[in-house]
C-alpha cells in the first residue's frame, strides 16, 4: 500500500481538484498541560496550532541545525578482541586484509535507532489512513470542498515531493481557515481542533515530541530509552550470524546522537554507547556494520524516514551541512580502528538534492571531516533515486576506498518470475545508465530491496532476486529485519498471528504505552520460517547468506554481464545485456521518467493491510536488499525497472 505520498494519492489529488492529543504523566494523572480538543480558535485562524515539535512548557525548545561545539565522545577500549579482518575497496571488489574477496550479504536493523511507526507498529493508523479520515471528517462537517480545493494548491509540491507531508497539510490549514466564510468559520476549526487530537507520529521526531507532550519529558526519554532497548537486542545480532549473515544495516537518526535545542547542544553519549554495544555484539558474532545515517540534521529528503516532519533543507544550509559533517567526524574518530564497521553510508536516499554541485559539496564536506580522523573506513554514497546527471561519483570526486548504493522498489510483483526478472533487469541497465565503468567503477551495495507483498510466494520471489544479486555481483541488505505485524515479506521476524494490536500512543497510559514497547523484544516475534530459509538454506534455493569469502564481485561479474573491456577486469560475461534504458536530457531524466514515477512509500499499513521484509543467499556473490521509508521511487529504482520491462 502506497502512503499519501504514493501514486495514487497525488492522482487523487490532481483529479479532486477538477499536534498533539491529551493524555497523562507517568502517574496516570492528567499532564497540566494536556490537550483535549486541539488549540484555541484563535489560534487555529493565526495560523499557530501546535505543530510536530511543540515542546513541553518549561523544556527545552525544538531546533533545527543549531550551534553545537561540544566536545566529542570517546570510545571504551572494546572488551572483545575484532573477529573479522579489515575491508577495503580494491576495484569492484571488498577484500579483506589477505586480498581475498569478500561479498557483504546482510539484513537492515530498520527502525531502531530511527523509528518509522509503520515498520514498529506504533499508532492506530499509518498517515494515509488519517489523511484519510481528516476528508471523512470534513465532508462530514461541511467542509470537504474547501480541503479538496488547499489540497490542489499543492498537488504538484505533493506529487514532486518538494515539500515535507506535514508541512503542506499545515497549509491547508492555513488556506482553509483564509478562504472560510463567516458561515463555515466554525466547522473549519472544528475540523483541524480534531485533527490535533489525532497523534501524528510518523516521524521519530513527532513521535517523541506528542509522547514528550502527553508524559512529560521524563516519560518521554524513559519511553525511548525502553523501546531502544528493546527493538533489538543481542539475540538479533546472534540470530541474523545464525542465518549465514554476515552484514547489518543500521539506519540512525541524528537525533539519537546529539541534541538540538534552542540553547546547548551536545553530543548524546547514551546513543554513542549503544552504537557501542551493538559492535561489541558484531565482535562476538562475526558480522560487520554499515553505519548508515539515515535522517541527517536539517533532513536530506522530504520523506518521514529522515525522522523529521520538515525535512529537506541539508542541501541548502550551511549550518546543516556543518552539523552533519561534525557528526560524521564524531562517529569516525568513535570508531576508528574498528574492523567490524565495514562502511560509512553518508546519507540514506539524498532525495532533496536539486543538482551535481549540490551533492559534491555536501559528501565532499562530510568525506573530508572523516578523513581527518579515519583514513581507513570505507565510505559510500547512495543514488537517491536522482538522474545521473545530478550525481558525482567517488571517483570523480577524488575519494579513495569509497563504493556506491542504491536501492530498489519495482513495481510490487505478481510472480516470484516476475520480480526476480525486474531486479535482474535493473541491474542490467545500471551499467549503461549510470555509465559505471567509466564513472564509478567500485563495488555496489543494494541497500534495500524488498518484494513487497504478503502472498505466500514471497519467499520465491526474494530468492530469485538474491539468485541475481549474487550471480551479478552486487552486495547486498535486505529491508527489513523486523516487522511488528504477522505474515508479511516486510521483516525475517513478524509478530506471531493474533499478535496484540499496534501500540496505542493515542489514548494509552504510560503504562499502556511502555508495556508496548517492551513487548517489541523480538522474544514476542516469530521467524519467517520460509524466508529464513531463503537466506539460511532449506528454501526455494540452496541459501544465500553463506559462503561470503572465497566469491568474488566486481571482477568476477560485472553489473550487465557484458564482456568486459580490455584490462584486468575479469572474463567476459553474457553478450546478452539489455542495450538502451532511460537516457538523461539536459543532465536529469525526462519528467516521465522520474517526476511521476511511483515514488514508492515503503510503508504499506498492515492496518490497512500489507508488509513487507528482507533476506539473504547462501552463494556467496556479494547481494543487497532493503524496503522503503517515506516516498520512494526514482532514476533507476524505479524508472529503469519500469522502462526496461515495458511497464509504463
Amino acid at each position: 500500500m502506497k502512503r499519501p505520498g504514493g501514486e495514487a494519492a497525488w492522482l487523487a489529488l490532481l483529479l479532486a481538484c477538477g499536534g498533539g492529543g491529551g493524555g497523562g504523566s507517568p502517574d496516570g494523572t492528567p499532564a497540566p498541560d494536556a490537550v483535549d480538543g486541539g488549540p484555541e480558535a484563535s489560534e487555529v485562524l493565526d495560523g499557530d496550532a501546535p505543530s510536530p515539535d511543540s515542546g513541553e512548557p518549561g523544556g527545552p525548545e525544538p531546533g533545527s541545525c543549531e550551534p553545537h561545539a561540544a566536545p566529542v565522545p570517546v570510545r571504551p577500549e572494546p572488551r572483545i578482541p575484532p573477529t573479522l579482518p579489515w575491508l577495503r575497496v580494491d576495484g569492484r571488489d571488498l577484500v579483506d586484509e589477505a586480498g581475498n574477496p569478500v561479498a557483504l550479504r546482510g539484513v537492515n536493523f530498520g527502525s531502531w535507532l530511527l523509528v518509522e511507526s509503520w515498520i514498529a507498529g506504533i499508532g492506530g493508523m499509518d498517515e494515509g489512513g488519517l489523511l484519510e479520515a481528516l476528508d471523512a471528517k470534513a465532508a462530514e462537517l461541511g467542509v470537504g470542498d474547501l480541503l479538496e480545493a488547499a489540497k490542489a494548491e499543492t498537488a504538484l509540491e505533493w506529487t514532486l515531493e518538494k515539500t515535507a507531508h506535514r508541512v503542506l497539510v499545515d497549509r491547508w490549514r492555513q488556506r482553509m481557515v483564509e478562504t472560510a466564510g463567516e458561515d463555515r468559520r466554525d466547522a473549519v476549526l472544528a475540523l483541524w481542533a480534531w485533527f490535533d487530537g489525532q497523534p501524528w507520529v510518523f516521524e521519530e521526531r513527532s513521535l517523541w515530541q506528542w509522547l514528550e507532550r502527553r508524559f512529560g519529558p521524563q516519560g518521554a526519554r524513559d519511553l525511548r530509552r525502553a523501546f531502544q532497548d528493546h527493538f533489538i537486542t543481542e539475540a538479533d545480532v546472534e540470530q541474523v550470524a545464525a542465518l549465514g549473515l554476515n552484514a547489518i544495516r543500521v539506519p540512525v537518526f541524528y537525533l539519537n546522537l546529539e541534541s538540538d535545542v534552542k540553547g546547548p547542544n551536545a553530543f548524546d553519549e547514551e546513543g554513542f554507547r549503544r552504537l557501542d554495544t551493538l559492535a561489541l555484539w558484531a565482535r562476538k558474532h562475526r558480522v560487520y556494520l554499515i553505519l548508515d545515517l539515515h535522517g541527517a540534521p536539517g533532513g536530506q529528503s522530504t520523506a518521514s524516514h529522515t525522522g523529521l516532519w520538515d525535512g529537506g533543507s541539508l542541501w541548502e544550509r550551511p549550518e546543516c551541512i556543518a552539523r552533519t559533517a561534525r557528526l560524521w567526524q564524531a562517529l569516525a574518530s568513535y570508531f576508528a580502528g574498528d574492523p567490524h564497521v565495514a562502511a560509512y553510508d553518508l546519507l540514506n536516499e539524498p532525495m532533496s538534492v536539486q543538482n551535481a554541485q549540490q551533492y559534491q559539496e555536501v559528501h565532499d564536506a562530510i568525506y573530508r571531516a572523516i578523513r581527518e580522523v579515519d583514513p581507513d573506513h570505507i565510505v559510500m554514497v547512495e543514488d537517491g533515486y536522482q538522474a545521473p546527471g545530478v550525481l558525482v561519483s567517488p571517483r570523480e570526486m577524488g575519494w579513495e576506498n569509497a563504493m556506491f548504493s542504491i536501492h530498489l522498489y519495482p513495481d510490487p510483483p505478481k510472480t516470484p518470475g516476475e520480480y526476480g526478472a525486474a531486479m535482474d533487469r535493473a541491474l542490467k541497465v545500471a551499467e549503461s545508465y549510470y555509465e559505471y565503468s567509466e564513472r564509478y567503477d567500485c563495488p555496489l551495495l543494494l541497500g534495500e530491496f524488498n518484494p513487497e507483498t504478503d502472498a505466500v510466494w514471497g519467499p520465491a520471489a526474494m530468492d530469485a532476486a538474491l539468485a541475481a544479486l549474487n550471480r551479478r555481483g552486487v552486495h547486498w541488505t535486505v529491508w527489513t529485519w523486523k516487522f511488528a505485524w504477522p505474515g508479511s515479506m516486510w521483516g525475517v521476524m513478524t509478530k506471531p498471528p493474533g499478535a496484540a494490536a499496534p501500540v496505542d500512543v493515542g489514548e494509552g497510559t504510560y503504562e499502556e504505552v511502555l508495556a508496548g514497547f517492551e513487548g517489541l523484544d523480538s522474544a514476542h516475534f516469530v521467524v519467517n520460517t520460509e524466508y529464513a530459509g531463503v537466506l539460511r538454506g532449506g528454501g526455494p534455493g540452496t541459501g544465500h547468506g553463506r559462503d561470503h569469502d572465497a566469491v568474488g564481485t566486481g571482477r568476477r561479474a560485472r553489473l550487465s554481464r557484458r564482456p568486459a573491456r580490455a584490462g584486468p577486469r575479469g572474463p567476459p560475461g553474457d553478450p546478452g545485456a539489455l542495450r538502451g534504458g532511460p537516457r538523461e536530457r539536459g543532465g536529469r531524466l525526462r519528467l516521465s521518467e522520474v517526476h511521476l514515477r511511483a515514488r514508492r512509500h515503503r510503508e504499506p499499513d498492515p492496518r490497512r493491510g500489507s508488509g513487507r521484509g528482507h533476506g539473504l543467499d547462501d552463494g556467496g556473490r556479494v547481494p543487497a536488499r532493503r524496503g522503503e521509508r517515506g516516498a520512494r521511487g526514482g532514476s533507476l529504482s524505479d524508472t529503469a525497472v519500469s522502462l526496461a520491462a515495458g511497464n509504463r
